[in-house]
């Protein structure tokens, strides 16, 4: 008896295999200017800004680096810095913005994007250093710097209380704690240590 043929695929069975095969993802980096677009084609990354497209092979990563960023007027931003072998670099964040004033958190998309390059890089490159946090000096500075302006402001605060002047001694209160609320994911987040590709700090590649 003739076997009947297996049915071919549909293409409702194909999205996994073509997402693996492309992984993409935008972001508005500055409240005036384009988008740029980022494409995991293979082993390349595609960078598009303005209709011109670079093409970064991804065998030429020499180090990647994950970060923290505050901002004055939007969310705190996760950082990726990519260093390659010729001494360009590939950045790129977690924040978008669609207006000077209005930036919208894409964590969950970062976060997926950034674990499938991670994963890529590792395999193309597998030489390359993958580092999380700032380097220690800037992070030693950047530390004594966060305590120091905390502490003088609470300082500052005490002795205007004893002499009376309450209104000041909130104010001066009330910008330590926003100091504080602003600094201290600063330091935490960006403490240096090196990571694993297929293990990435949760805090700075989120699990889409």
């Amino acid at each position: 008896m003739s076997r009947k043929p297996e049915p071919a695929p549909s293409d409702a069975a194909l999205p996994d295999a073509a997402a693996r095969e492309a992984f993409a993802y935008a972001q508005a980096p500055r409240p005036v200017g384009f988008p740029v677009a980022f494409r995991l084609k293979g082993k390349a990354l595609e960078v598009e800004r303005m209709g011109r497209v670079d093409r970064l092979p991804l065998e030429r990563v020499s180090e990647v680096r994950l970060s923290y960023e505050a901002r004055s007027l939007a969310p705190g931003a996760l950082r990726t810095k990519l260093r390659l072998d010729d001494g360009r670099t590939v950045v790129f964040t977690s924040i978008s913005f669609r207006s000077m004033f209005d930036a919208r958190r894409q964590d969950a998309e970062y976060g997926r994007f950034l674990r499938e390059l991670l994963r890529r890089i590792a395999k193309a490159a597998p030489q390359a250093r993958f580092a999380a946090g700032r380097p220690w000096p800037i992070w030693a500075l950047i530390s004594v710097f966060a305590v120091a302006i905390v502490v003088a402001l609470a300082y500052f605060a005490w002795q205007v209380w004893l002499v009376g002047e309450t209104a000041i001694a909130i104010a001066a209160a009330v910008i330590g704690l926003v100091g504080v609320w602003q600094l201290e994911p600063l330091v935490r987040h960006n403490k240096p240590r090196a990571f694993a590709p297929d293990d990435p700090p949760e805090t700075l590649a989120p699990k889409g």
